[in-house]
């Protein structure tokens, strides 16, 4: 991303092909050789920005929108609790249930990783079990480890305990596993940020640990020194927000800019030719 501070550019007549482009923004319009139109300004959800001050603006628009609005709404429908379900299915008896309850209840933890600690089930079981909670498939995950050519932030996939697990370009599908439960405002978020489509599927604790740390391993070794993902806790302003990306974007000389919302963060994803560089703001 160039951002110019002004438009005076005349149009190229020896032998190129001439691009006219028109700010979103501002409604200036410059004209651009073929090669180079890529590199001035930015686009942002198929609309281009000439200039850093018009980008700027455009942003905060979007960022105070999304940190106002909610995110794509959770599925309402009733599930029976996990532990009752280990009962009815004769995996678990009413003493062992009524125990780990009691102790749930003082120790703090999740049920279902509290009957695994206690021997009570094994962990395949309850990832059985809570597919069939949600209706959603069991993926067992291989013992080598999975590269997904979909991006989502590191971030988010231990905030949501959930692993892209793999992609396949002839039906644009992402297979996406959770340990706990389905985040529909999750799916939703990557695939507004990634335009492919999503099903959501179940994974072991394990499995997914596997899986994670491969993925951070490799972006280790692929990433370097640079940072693939920033993530800002205090910035709270739309304005600033909109200040941090406009910065990173004319600093990156990137092509395009994405913003969307997932439950606790305002993501941003900037595109730079093949890197991807994703900025995660905490809402409100």
């Amino acid at each position: 991303m160039r951002l110019i501070q002004s438009i005076t550019t005349q149009a190229w007549s020896a032998g190129f092909r001439a691009i006219s482009a028109r700010c979103e923004f501002c409604e200036r319009s410059m004209t651009l050789r073929h090669f180079s139109a890529q590199k001035a300004g930015i686009r942002m959800h198929g609309r281009w920005y000439c200039s850093s001050s018009c980008f700027a603006s455009a942003a905060e628009e979007k960022l105070s929108e999304l940190a106002t609005s909610w995110p794509e709404p959770a599925s309402r429908l009733e599930r029976m609790p996990l532990g009752l379900m280990l009962v009815s299915q004769g995996l678990l008896s009413s003493t062992e249930f009524k125990a780990a309850m009691g102790e749930q209840r003082e120790a703090g933890v999740e049920i279902g990783e509290l009957l695994v600690r206690r021997g009570s089930v094994s962990e395949k079981q309850i990832t059985a079990v809570r597919a069939t909670q949600w209706g959603c498939p069991v993926f067992a995950a291989p013992k080598y480890p999975m590269q997904s050519k979909i991006n989502i932030p590191s971030a988010l996939m231990r905030l949501y305990s959930m692993i892209p697990l793999h992609y396949v370009a002839a039906t644009n599908m992402l297979l996406v596993g959770f340990v706990h439960n389905v985040e529909y405002g999750l799916l939703y978020a990557i695939e507004k940020m990634t335009e492919c489509k999503t099903q959501p599927c179940f994974v072991t604790p394990s499995d997914y640990q596997t899986q994670m740390q491969e993925i951070e391993q490799a972006k280790e070794r692929s990433g370097g020194t640079t940072a693939s993902e920033l993530k800002f806790e205090s910035v709270h302003s739309s304005a600033e927000m909109a200040r941090i990306l406009c910065n990173y974007g004319a600093h990156l000389e990137a092509d395009e800019a994405i913003i969307g919302k997932c439950k606790e963060y305002l993501w941003a994803r900037l595109k730079c030719g093949p890197r991807d560089v994703d900025l995660l703001f905490r809402a409100g």
